[in-house]
């Protein structure tokens, strides 16, 4: 199944991968209800292989295997079914090319099936159970692992088969490996169908609250979208492509502001922006963020170019309000601040005059009453100096 429109030299053969094998069919039952779409869930580990405990690998049939706990802590187990090559692992960002059922370990429900299913190895295409499984998986090997809800569809589920909290079982076939793709090998076309993809995949999840997995994938789909100034393609195309690279930066932000990560929404953005200075999106979420981060002034501007551009916005209008509500506060508790820093100094002025108004009227009475002491006591002993004087 060519997954993703590949030229000859990335395509995958039919001949290339067998059926499903003997024991998957029989699993399958004779009905699938409704599977679910291939694109899955997986979270890159950021673990290499040789991290987990190895597991022996011979040719043909093991006698009797039990299950391997992976992680030890008893939430993923694999129990290997049928043995594959030595030493033939998958490496992170390899296309490999799966057959897989899903079930629910309750009652054995079938919810998911794949046939030669081609994803590429920790870009979040299947459950993060099944990935870090196949990152120790051989080729030709079938697997069946037990999978707790935390490395599956968690608390959230999947409508209408998989409930919150449901653990499950999946029986995986590695059937085959295939280098890296690298987005400068392939063709304009190629490029922007691959990038759709995984920024549709990041949609997903992000839609599913997913945040971490939502921006792992939206980044893998930029690289194929190109980066500034890159030409892919004829006129029509590159218009194309740089379309969805708009689209996908102007998720990323969302996310960004999700994570209440401002800074980084800022940055990309700008990236945004850069390419489209009019692109309404984009001009909104850098008015919210500049507003989540206490800038009102910049975020009233931005949101009122915004207004210009579609004055029926009423998101923009609901925002914008509430900037301008917090404006005004702004500016009431400005001017009670400058009042209250002008009291204080009248206050202290007033004091300092009342202050040396006091040291006056006291040294004028100590003066007067000093006065009128000399006066006293020169008068009772005929000492008056003005008994001297005689008037006729």
């Amino acid at each position: 199944m060519d997954v993703m429109g590949l030229n000859q030299n990335n395509t995958i053969p039919p001949n290339v991968t067998s059926k499903v094998s003997d024991f998957i069919t029989a699993e399958q039952g004779t009905s699938l209800e409704s599977p679910i779409s291939s694109n899955d869930i997986q979270l890159d580990s950021g673990q290499n292989n040789d991290d987990f405990p190895s597991q022996p690998v011979t040719e043909g049939e093991p006698k009797e295997q039990t299950y391997q706990d992976i992680l030890g802590s008893g939430d993923l187990l694999k129990k290997i079914i049928k043995q594959g090559a030595l030493d033939e692992r998958p490496m992170k960002g390899e296309q490999i090319v799966i057959n897989l059922v899903g079930r629910l370990e309750d009652d054995d429900v079938i919810f998911e099936k794949e046939e030669n299913f081609e994803i590429t190895l920790g870009d979040c295409e299947v459950i993060q159970g099944v990935d870090l499984a196949l990152s120790l998986m051989n080729v030709g090997e079938i697997a069946e692992l037990k999978i707790a809800s935390r490395f599956g569809y968690g608390e959230k589920g999947l409508h209408p088969k998989v409930l919150g909290g449901a653990r499950l079982v999946y029986t995986v076939e590695l059937v085959t490996v295939k280098p890296e793709i690298l987005p400068d090998d392939l063709t304009p076309i190629e490029r922007l169908n691959i990038g759709l993809k995984k920024k549709d995949k990041g949609n997903w999840w992000y839609a599913r609250n997913e945040n971490t997995m939502a921006l792992h994938v939206y980044r893998k789909a930029i690289q194929y979208f190109g980066g500034p100034g890159d030409i892919i393609g004829s006129d029509s195309e590159q218009k194309d492509i740089l379309s969805e690279r708009v689209k996908t930066l102007n998720n990323m932000a969302a996310v960004h502001m999700s994570m209440n990560s401002l800074d980084l929404a800022l940055s990309t953005l700008d990236s945004v922006l850069n390419v489209e200075p009019h692109n309404e999106k984009a001009i909104m979420r850098k008015g919210k963020v500049l507003a989540l981060k206490g800038q009102n002034i910049a975020a009233a501007h931005e949101l009122e170019k915004a207004l210009k551009i579609n004055p029926n916005n009423k998101t923009v209008q609901s925002i914008l309000s509430n900037v301008k509500a917090a404006l005004v506060k702004e500016r009431v508790q400005e001017r009670e601040l400058y009042k209250k820093m002008l009291g204080q100094k009248d206050v202290h002025e007033k004091s300092a005059k009342d202050d040396k108004n006091t040291n006056t009227t006291f040294i004028i009475s100590g003066l007067v009453a000093g006065l009128a002491v000399i006066c006293g006591y020169c008068y009772l002993n005929n000492n008056f100096p003005f008994s001297k004087f005689s008037f006729q």
